[in-house]
């Protein structure tokens, strides 16, 4: 309370009487400055004088407001019970202060340059206007973070409004209503918000207090829990090996690290122009301002078999995905940027020095891809596709937005007939899972090194789980297949499923990745862990996220929380009610708690101690080991929130860490 009362006082006796002062000055400059014989300048400056009192209510207003806000703790809101007489006081005022800066437009398009001996007053009046607009947005966009504006709508009504607002100022159109759904709305998003934060009644800044209480707790597991076993002690947890041993499995861990990185710049590829400058602003800018990246995708060898649909970014995103994969043009087959909900781009090309045809699905880059990612609730795979009649029900559960995804690339391929050429040759004879067995006819060399080639699939988040997923559909056609699934969703696959996939299939997770620990199970403790977090909180809001921002390692939990069962009656109260809805919903709604997992076997890159953007590459590779860890494990521990829970996913990042382990074991 010592730092929020000096804030205060600080805001409230020092910021105020100097922005005052730079008011009264402009007004005294204005008044100063104005021609004796223009009547419409004397209403500019009643306008003038108008605005400088409205701010001077609403500074007022808001330091009451301010003050009644820091009043108990969070989940106590009896005690903050005048806030919102205070908050309809400070509506009005606003109100007037637009009346007021509407009316300064209208007389200073009037009035020009024409009432001012000089021009600089003239120029200080605009500023004002332009800056009281910009003031009058942020009170309106502070409002709808900090307060509960829709309080008297169901949850879900509450988020589509928030994420309409959004909408809007993302300028995303709403004419066609056909070409709307296609393209997609916030307002599929904003239903999956209202329905995991549903019964909690949390507007945006609560949730932020309790990801900052959480990140808190969560610091302790992060040091004290170790998932798995180490990568470096092989299949065999409990043989402790010897000197050849230890060395023949680091070639291997090293082998494995090498070929993940390969791939991972694959997936990165798939993302095209946007995120290759993203990871190296240079050679992206470099390609865009050059007429060689585009001319060299213009010019496609004969060679090239297919081609996806065309659009404006193409040969840009065409470039950056050669530079990216390290591929030549001959050896890119086929590209679909065809993007909607469950419609992802994706690519196949030749990898010629690893024998392989490789598949790379983009992951989420769009609103488009967010709505397919928000369809979270598993459905049913068809047993007899996969070829595994032996699994029923929730044992063939996997995420609706990644079979959707599925078959439109399935559909894709078998219209084309893509993989069929590739692999068996352009005499395309069909069997029933609509893909061919003829012989080889691209692929060079005799018919047993033509067998050798490997069709790999592999893809970034989203992507990844679409690689998984296809898999499961071709490998009764492609038996030599693998995937390299780099961060895939948590919430993939039954977990009869994710084991199965185990044998062709590698997922590498990094640090505390949020998208490969997300599943709706997690999704649903997270929620119970963030309203228990807050329930215990002994500060207010103000103040907690002032200590986090300020002195983060030095707070402590007893800092910040109360023990368990010493929380305030008020706060206890509303635990009680949501615990009550949390069950309800669970029970009528049970495929929001079906379990689900990522697939194969997992690599977690687990960091052990902090990342410094200016530290060597060498230094680096000491920051992290190598562990297999499982997908029980895994989920069960859940959501970590820390400060780099979500640029752990980003696949640039992952590239960097898989390339630099690749080279300690290889160096060893």
């Amino acid at each position: 309370m010592p730092r929020v009362s000096s804030l205060l006082t600080f805001a409230l006796y020092v910021l105020f009487p100097r922005r005052c002062a730079v008011v009264l000055f402009v007004y005294e400059r204005a008044h100063q400055g104005l021609e004796s014989h223009c009547p419409v300048g004397n209403a500019a400056l009643t306008w003038l004088f108008g605005t400088f009192l409205c701010f001077f209510l609403c500074t007022c207003l808001e330091g009451l407001i301010l003050r009644h806000a820091l009043k108990g703790t969070i989940l106590q809101p009896a005690k903050r019970r005048h806030v919102c007489t205070f908050l309809y006081l400070h509506f009005i005022v606003t109100i007037a202060d637009i009346s007021f800066t509407i009316l300064g437009t209208f007389l200073d398009y009037h009035i020009g340059n024409s009432c001012y001996v000089r021009n600089h007053v003239h120029t200080a009046i605009e500023v004002i206007i332009v800056g009281n607009y910009f003031i009058i947005a942020c009170n309106f966009l502070g409002v709808a973070l900090i307060f509960n504006v829709f309080a008297h709508l169901p949850s879900e009504e509450k988020w589509n409004r928030l994420f309409s607002f959004l909408e809007m100022c993302l300028c995303m159109s709403k004419s066609r209503e056909r070409a709307r759904e296609k393209e997609g709305s916030l307002s599929h998003i904003a239903i999956c918000f209202g329905e995991v934060f549903q019964g909690a009644d949390l507007v945006p800044s609560d949730i932020a207090a309790g990801l900052v209480l959480l990140a808190l707790q969560h610091r302790r597991i992060l040091e004290s829990e170790t998932l798995g076993r180490s990568a470096e002690e092989g299949e065999n947890s409990g043989a402790k090996g010897h000197v050849d041993e230890s060395k023949h499995i680091s070639v291997e861990l090293g082998n494995l690290l090498e070929e993940g990185a390969h791939y991972a710049r694959w997936a990165l590829a798939s993302y095209g122009w946007m995120l290759y400058t993203w990871a190296n602003p240079r050679g992206g800018l470099a390609m865009a301002f050059s007429g060689e990246g585009p001319c060299t995708c213009c010019t496609w060898h004969t060679q090239q078999i297919f081609r996806g649909e065309h659009r404006p970014t193409e040969n840009l995103d065409k470039a950056a995905l050669m530079t990216c994969a390290g591929i030549r043009a001959e050896d890119l087959y086929y590209v679909s940027f065809t993007n909607g909900i469950g419609e992802q781009p994706y690519f196949i090309a030749r990898d010629v020095a690893r024998r392989a045809i490789v598949l790379s699905v983009r992951g989420t880059m769009s609103v488009q891809d967010c709505i397919t990612d928000s369809m979270y609730k598993p459905v049913l795979l068809n047993a007899n596709a996969i070829e595994m009649p032996h699994l029923s029900g929730p044992q063939l559960h996997c995420h609706a937005g990644v079979v959707t995804a599925t078959n439109f690339i399935l559909s894709d391929l078998d219209r084309h007939g893509i993989l069929n050429t590739i692999f068996f040759g352009d005499t395309i004879k069909r069997h029933e899972s609509g893909l061919s067995k003829s012989p080889p006819d691209h692929l060079e060399g005799s018919e047993d090194e033509q067998k050798a080639w490997t069709l790999v699939l592999c893809g970034h988040s989203l992507g990844a789980g679409i690689a998984t997923v296809l898999a499961l559909h071709l490998r009764k056609v492609f038996q030599n297949i693998r995937v390299w699934g780099i961060e895939p969703p948590g919430g993939l696959l039954s977990a009869e499923l994710a084991a199965a996939c185990r044998e062709w299939t590698v997922s590498i997770t990094h640090g505390c990745d949020i998208i490969t620990r997300l599943s709706g199970p997690c999704l649903l403790k997270l929620r119970r862990d963030l309203v228990d977090a807050l329930v215990r909180c002994k500060v207010n809001k103000f103040s907690l996220l002032t200590r986090m921002t300020c002195l983060p390692d030095s707070v402590e939990e007893s800092d910040l929380l109360l023990e368990p069962g010493c929380e305030a009656h008020e706060a206890t109260l509303l635990r009680r009610d949501f615990e009550q809805f949390h069950n309800k919903q669970i029970n009528e709604r049970p495929l929001m708690a079906a379990p689900l997992y990522p697939p194969g076997r997992l690599l977690h890159l687990r960091r052990i101690s902090p990342v410094n953007k200016e530290m060597p590459a060498a230094s680096i590779r000491d920051t992290y080991e190598v562990r297999w860890i499982s997908a029980q494990e895994l989920m069960f521990q859940g959501l970590l929130v820390n400060e780099t829970f979500f640029t752990d996913h980003f696949p640039d990042k992952v590239v960097a860490v898989l390339s630099e382990l690749a080279l300690k074991y290889y160096r060893r």
